[in-house]
Formats: C-alpha cells, sequence, structure tokens
C-alpha cells in the first residue's frame, strides 16, 4: 500500500512541477508582448499570487 502512497504522491509532483512550468512560461511570454500598463500589472498579480500559493503549499508540508 505505501509503495502505490508514494506513486500518487511522485505522480502528483510531477504534475505540479509540469503545470508551474507552462505557467511560468506563459507568464514569462505576457511579459515579453506590449500590452496596456493595467494587463502588465494584472499578470504580476497574478504571477504573484501563484508564487505565494506554491510557497504556502511547500511549508505546510
Amino acid at each position: 500500500m505505501a509503495r502505490h502512497d508514494t506513486s500518487v504522491a511522485e505522480q502528483e509532483k510531477r504534475i505540479g512541477r509540469r503545470v508551474s512550468r507552462q505557467v511560468s512560461v506563459l507568464l514569462t511570454e505576457i511579459e515579453k508582448e506590449d500590452v496596456p500598463d493595467r494587463l502588465l500589472e494584472l499578470a504580476q498579480e497574478l504571477q504573484q499570487a501563484l508564487s505565494d500559493k506554491l510557497a504556502a503549499g511547500t511549508s505546510s508540508k
């Protein structure tokens, strides 16, 4: 049973890393675009919120 739990946990970690990479790439691409200041501000707020959430998730484990 423990082996299955470890496998599920590893899958969740891999999915989390893949999603984090995808979000990071998208946010980087958004920052490269010529966009209105308000949109850039919102993207930066989103990036900070995601970073905060990831940091909170890792500290609670």
